[in-house]
């Protein structure tokens, strides 16, 4: 049932994600690259980035202790203290972001002044609340995927999206009540999956004795956060060292948005759907089962990423300027987009690493793996960041920023060597031949692509980058692809491990 499951969840995110796009799309066009641009999203880049990290590695946690056994015909008791006890804390949190916003604001704008300044801090005031409605958003989230329903937490983010747009319609927006209705819109998270999270029986309020693990003092919450923020912490890092530069914060936060928003449509969806399986078997000691499914995994992220990879490489430009080049937006906010939305997605082998194969290793407790990589990446990331910023002078090219997000994809895709060895620690090989064949496959096929956007650029290049026609290339690139995909055997081969999955999960039920 994976890859149905998949499917309905990657068209729930895409119905969410469509809608997330044509906010930034709105937002790009009242508020373009500007300071007040760059204030909001290194403010509310704190919960886009950090405090969603906070809600992923609960939602993570959530799930793995539920399918522990002795926490077996406990579940509702389980779920119902976690609950009160992360809002207890994330209250407290969230007073005390409140209370030290402007040290923060210092932090993620240090060259801010003046007004600017004052703007930034009533931001943080505002944006303080986010912290409980996103983090308790992603746990109600986990506790729903559990139960396996997958398309209420796909959509979550659809009425956030709404009621942001709508507030970008009324003339003359100001930047604050823009913020005020994003900090709504987090509530709005916890709002649409009440329904669901009560009809399967759980509640805020339920008794019972705490599960062994509720009571656990191994700070298991805090390993998950710091190796799920991995490359969230290096896009942050990016924008404060390129922030002294007009425009660049919101320039590089386009890019990573789009990136992220792009990417996780498939990731999201695919963790969503198999890590409460991959959990299951591993605690019930099926290795087996769970290293074919991560050679599954490998195979349809592949089969996914190659083409999204030149797609940007060879269409970025275009795709930039159909979805953001209107009213403030203009074409050097395109070009300037569009080539550090390139280098992120080079980033795209660290980002899967972090969201879907880190969470094998959180299985055996391997935090050691997770961490050590996630601190040495960040270390170096922050190194690097200052030598580009101290040694390549800026002269009005895009040089520094350029280097300074290539320099995030060169270490997320060491990152994602690091954890793939260690892997193997904890289920053992897990590249078996086939899967290794289907890659190889997968990348010929992807060459084929090349050749036929190479032929387009050739022979007729304004309309291979026309403001519409671009579009055509894509498409032929795209059959070709997937024909080749099929001839050699790649899309058959998936298709009989998704009735293969069937077969295996009909036997367990029975």
């Amino acid at each position: 049932m994976i890859g149905s499951a998949y499917i309905l969840v990657v068209l729930g995110i895409l119905i969410a994600k469509g809608l997330g796009f044509y906010r930034d799309m709105v937002f790009a066009g009242v508020f373009g690259t500007g300071v007040e641009a760059d204030i909001y999203f290194q403010v509310f880049g704190l919960v886009n980035l950090i405090f969603t990290g906070i809600g992923v590695a609960l939602s993570t946690l959530v799930i793995k202790n539920l399918n522990k056994a002795e926490n077996a015909g406990n579940e509702r008791s389980y779920a119902a203290h976690f609950l009160r006890k992360s809002t207890l804390y994330l209250f407290i949190a969230a007073v005390l972001m409140a209370v030290f916003a402007g040290p923060v604001v210092k932090i993620i704008l240090p060259e801010i002044s003046g007004e600017d300044y004052y703007l930034a801090v009533k931001m943080m005031y505002i944006m303080a609340p986010s912290l409980v409605f996103v983090v308790i958003a992603y746990i109600i989230s986990g506790l729903l995927q559990n139960k396996k329903a997958y398309f209420i937490t796909s959509v979550m983010s659809l009425p956030f999206n709404a009621v942001i747009i709508i507030a970008l319609f009324f003339n003359n927006v100001s930047i604050l009540t823009v913020a005020a209705v994003t900090t709504f819109g987090w509530f709005l998270h916890i709002a649409i999956q009440l329904p669901a999270f009560y009809k399967h029986g759980y509640s805020f309020i339920e008794k019972g004795n705490a599960p062994v693990n509720a009571k656990n003092k191994n700070p298991e919450i805090l390993w998950i956060f710091l190796s799920n923020m991995m490359f969230q912490l290096c896009i942050y890092i990016d924008r404060a060292f390129v922030s002294s530069s007009p425009g660049m914060a919101s320039t590089f936060n386009y890019a990573s948005n789009l990136f992220i928003t792009i990417s996780s449509v498939f990731i999201v969806a695919m963790s969503t759907v198999v890590f409460p399986s991959i959990s299951k078997n591993y605690e019930e000691g099926r290795l087996d089962y769970v290293k074919d499914l991560v050679g599954y995994i490998i195979n349809i992220m592949t089969a996914i990423f190659i083409p999204f990879i030149l797609i940007v490489a060879f269409f970025g430009s275009d795709i930039i300027r159909l979805i953001y080049e209107r009213g403030a937006f203009t074409s050097d906010s395109t070009s300037a987009v569009a080539v550090i939305f390139l280098m992120y997605t080079l980033s795209i082998l660290g980002y899967t690493t972090q969201e879907l194969f880190n969470k094998v290793l959180y299985l055996a407790g391997k935090y050691k793996y997770t961490v050590s990589g996630t601190v040495s990446i960040i270390i170096l990331n922050v190194i690097l960041n200052y030598v580009i910023k101290v040694t390549v002078p800026k002269g009005g090219s895009l040089a520094p920023e350029i280097m300074t997000a290539a320099s995030t994809a060169l270490l997320s895709t060491g990152y994602a060597v690091f954890i793939a060895f260690n892997m193997k620690e904890v289920i053992g090989s897990y590249i078996s031949r086939q899967t290794a064949t289907d890659i190889i496959k997968t990348l010929v096929s992807g060459a084929a692509a090349v050749l036929v956007y190479l032929l387009f650029g050739t022979f007729l290049p304004s309309f291979t980058h026309g403001y519409l026609t671009f579009i055509v290339p894509i498409a032929a690139c795209g059959v070709v692809y997937i024909a080749l995909l099929a001839l050699t055997g790649v899309l058959e081969h998936i298709i009989k491990r998704e009735k293969k999955g069937k077969q295996a999960e009909n036997e367990e039920n029975n």
